[in-house]
């Protein structure tokens, strides 16, 4: 059953292409006010009376439809709003920014000793330009953690694990290290993503990608610290850049000291957990029950209801 329908969404992920008639047609992400993302497609574009970008706020008129086991919006009319406000059709998470800030900032604080280590901390924390998009940005485009200060849920989250898991392992993982390779595993996603844009690709991010350029700016500050060793910068780096665990996602190296390998499994664990919790929302359930097909996950997944008896 098709439902026709108008509103407001902002601009996403914009695909220019012909038909095999040679007529101009779009496939474009729209993103509503609530957060939800829709598939959308239309044809005989030429008629548009402006040229679409990422980060236009627009009216849309079409039919929602099935097409290959997606929901797909036809576009029938596009309008662009002036001087409307993209941040409002960005999904959020509800959650304080400037309480996981502290959160954060306070865990660093009570657990990282070393003085050169310190010093970098208080560097990172003074620089307000990347903490306000530290604060802002999501960990990622549409995968997990997919919202407005998402990558500060993230980092928080496996920082907290990175706690856990070092104090567990004792002697045998350093972890002060194992914090800073949490700190700044994702951090490159600053500049990876832009929010402006919808959570967009950057043309930076897609040539040089998050592992690299989380590289470059923990080395840029690293380097302004007094004292603080070479073999140390390589060890954390080493696990900014081995964080995938495997060369096939995009990991140039493979996990090759402890604190890289923990790093490896607490980052996928929360990414998962967060996607788990996401698809039932997504996929509306509620209490308990299955989810549809995730194509990413390859698989549906349960949500129990099953409670210990008292």
């Amino acid at each position: 059953m098709e439902l026709t329908i108008k509103k407001d969404f902002m601009l996403t992920d914009i695909n220019k292409n012909v038909t095999r008639d040679g007529k101009p047609f779009l496939r474009l992400v729209l993103n509503d006010s609530e957060g939800t993302r829709h598939n959308g497609i239309m044809f005989d574009s030429n008629r548009l009376a402006f040229e679409p970008a990422g980060g236009d706020v627009v009216t849309v008129e079409g039919v929602l439809q099935q097409y290959s086991g997606q929901t797909q919006l036809k576009i029938t009319m596009m309008e662009k709003k002036e001087n409307a406000d993209p941040s409002l059709f960005l999904p959020t998470s509800g959650l304080d920014a400037d309480k996981l800030l502290k959160e954060l900032k306070d865990l660093l604080d009570e657990r990282v000793k070393t003085d050169y280590l310190k010093a970098f901390i208080r560097l990172f924390f003074s620089d307000e330009r990347m903490i306000d998009k530290f604060k802002k940005s999501p960990a990622a485009k549409a995968v997990h953690h997919a919202y407005v200060n998402g990558l500060l849920e993230h980092t928080l989250s496996v920082a907290k694990l990175a706690v856990l898991m070092g104090d567990y392992y004792g002697e045998k993982a350093n972890t002060e290290h194992l914090l800073f390779g949490a700190l700044f595993h994702d951090m490159g996603k600053v500049v990876e993503l832009d929010s402006k844009l919808g959570f967009d690709y950057t043309n930076s991010g897609k040539l040089l990608g998050h592992l690299i350029q989380g590289i470059m700016l923990f080395r840029n500050l690293a380097d302004k610290v007094d004292g603080f060793p070479e073999e140390v910068k390589d060890l954390i780096c080493h696990m900014i850049a081995s964080h995938h665990g495997f060369l096939e996602f995009g990991s140039p190296k493979k996990p090759k000291t402890v604190e890289a390998l923990i790093l490896h499994h607490i980052d996928d664990m929360d990414a998962k957990i967060n996607t788990f919790s996401s698809i039932f929302v997504k996929d509306e359930v509620l209490d308990a029950g299955w989810s549809g097909y995730d194509r990413l996950l390859e698989r549906q997944i349960f949500k129990h209801g099953y409670k210990e008896e008292v």
